[in-house]
């Protein structure tokens, strides 16, 4: 009443309190009544009746329980773990938890509680009693460490690492580390070489992976030989009735041509388009036909892109216009790396249409009259052959590789390049920027182009070094591979010209004797079944 006493003292009349107070002892009235009603309710329920002769008491105890919580050790996350106590077995929820009945045959006993976790070393505690509070287990997370090598012991890093789900590539060193591993088949993939499968038990900190290199055996495809051609046809055949496995097809040749229809503006632009086959359908082909895919793509010798930009050109300094070989042949600079863009371009579109692997020719310095060749970072003059010019050549020449490595790796595709045989044996980069020790690093393939006609008379004391062919091969391979210092692989040109089948069949078999697939040369693709090796 003092709310309502507070009212008319502040001014209100009775009369204007008397409706608001009948209307609330109303509503005081029904709140009663309900009540009332309630309690007879509840008193009538059947459960509730305490028959006559009974006593209330409250329920039996049930068995005593402890919790049990599932933690990473390193971050503290809740797990999904499996637990076993004594025989008992049982798994934690979504939260990390497990409720555990204690029975009543473990008093007195210490009874082991395991817990397993995927990714996880397993742990165990011994309880010599009931815990008072919740048991938690910090589980340690396995760690997994290795190397992925060649069989002789080189490091592939780049390597795509997958284990349970989870992907990863090696580092520079081939090594990797995978936190939290997982039982399971690892699998490593890197272009050029075989996919290695190897279980792993969950357990084990350790394992190494030694891939081996893909074995390709391939013929070159002249440009004019690709395609709807019955050329075409007849080598599709031999790979089929032999056990060749490859082919290599020419995208951009010597005298600077595309020749397919390319999507790259600039080769349309400065006239290099002469499409001599459907690209698409010969990649069918080859896919048909279960064939790796090499594109050729020459790299610097470019008489169309030097004479229609000679700022990216290889400037001869008597002329003061693009340098050119004794056959008219133009050079792009390849210490501009404005230069680059073009051959790479290519390359990555090689890769989008469906090659396997890209192999640049011509990746080097231009060779014979190159006194008056003038590049943006380099002279020729009497320091030409020192140290430091050779250097720069050859760190020119691997900044080009790593960068088209760089490019095509994401897209999946192996990197080529050809280098002459004489670099094998020799110290010097032979005035060319290659060397097969710094190139190995950069590259998947290095391919040495070993063509015993093109040796001078009296190497090696050979007086026609053409019919030593094999010796030839055999002495250049040999002194080549302990070179190698990446995870580059060798993988040689051999020659068909001027050499008979049984000649033929001797020069890749010393390729075959070292392990090593091989690529055979002929100007004109023109090869038979008799030169090369039988279906296995």
């Amino acid at each position: 009443m003092d709310y309502y006493a507070g009212q008319v003292a502040s001014g209100e009349t009775l009369a204007g309190v008397q409706p608001l107070l009948m209307r609330s002892i109303s509503m005081r009235l029904f709140m009663l009544i309900v009540a009332s009603s309630a309690l007879m309710v509840a008193a009538c329920a059947g459960p509730s009746v305490l028959v006559a002769g009974e006593s209330a008491r409250s329920p039996e105890p049930g068995p005593p329980t402890f919790p049990v919580r599932v933690v990473a050790g390193d971050d503290l996350t809740p797990l999904a773990a499996d637990i076993t106590v004594a025989q008992m077995d049982l798994a934690t929820t979504g939260a990390g938890t497990a409720t555990v009945i204690w029975q009543e045959e473990w008093t007195g006993e210490v009874i082991p509680l395991t817990v397993s976790s995927a990714g996880f070393e397993t742990q165990t505690v011994e309880l010599a009693e009931i815990p008072d509070d919740e048991v938690e287990m910090r589980m340690e997370p396995v760690v997994l460490e290795g190397t992925v090598s060649t069989e002789d012991g080189r490091p592939l890093p780049d390597t795509a690492i997958e284990l349970g789900g989870r992907e990863l590539v090696t580092d520079e060193a081939g090594e990797y580390r995978i936190n939290r591993a997982v039982a399971g088949d690892m699998t490593a993939r890197r272009p050029a070489w075989e996919t290695a499968v190897v279980p792993y038990d969950g357990t084990s900190t350790q394992l190494d992976i030694v891939m081996d290199p893909l074995i390709v055996r391939a013929l070159r495809v002249q440009a004019d030989k690709a395609g709807e051609s019955e050329a075409w046809r007849r080598l599709l055949r031999l790979s089929e009735n032999t056990d060749i496995n490859g082919m290599v097809v020419d995208l951009k040749d010597e005298a600077g041509v595309v020749v397919y229809d390319t999507g790259i503006a600039l080769a349309h632009d400065i006239g290099a388009v002469q499409p001599a086959y459907d690209i698409t359908s010969i990649v069918a082909d080859m896919d048909e036909h279960g064939l790796y895919k090499i594109a050729r793509i020459v790299a610097f010798q470019d008489p169309y892109l030097a004479s229609e930009q000679p700022g990216l050109a290889t400037i001869d300094s008597k002329t003061g216009r693009p340098w050119e070989t004794k056959s008219g042949r133009a050079w792009l600079d390849p210490t501009d790396p404005a230069a680059w863009e073009y051959p790479l371009s290519l390359a990555e579109e090689a890769c989008r249409l469906g090659f396997d692997e890209v192999q640049f020719d011509y990746v080097q310095f231009p060779v014979g009259g190159v006194a008056t060749a003038r590049f943006d970072e380099l002279v020729y003059d009497d320091a030409y052959y020192e140290d430091e010019a050779q250097f720069l050549r050859i760190e020119t020449i691997g900044a080009f590789l790593q960068e088209a490595h760089d490019r095509l790796y994401p897209a999946g595709c192996a990197l080529a390049a050809d280098i002459l045989a004489i670099t094998l044996e020799s110290r010097s980069d032979e005035g060319i920027g290659q060397q097969p020790g710094p190139l190995s690093s950069a590259v998947d393939v290095l391919s040495p182009m070993i063509y015993s006609y093109a040796y001078a008379p009296g190497w090696r004391d050979y007086e026609d070094p053409n019919e030593h062919a094999p010796e030839i091969v055999q002495t250049a391979l040999d002194a080549g591979i302990p070179r190698l210092e990446g995870p580059a692989i060798y993988r040689p040109w051999l020659q068909r010209a001027k050499l008979e089948p049984p000649e033929i069949r001797a020069v890749w078999g010393i390729a075959e004797e070292r392990s090593l697939g091989w690529m055979l040369w002929s100007e004109n693709s023109s090869f038979g079944p008799n030169m090369l090796p039988p279906v296995r």
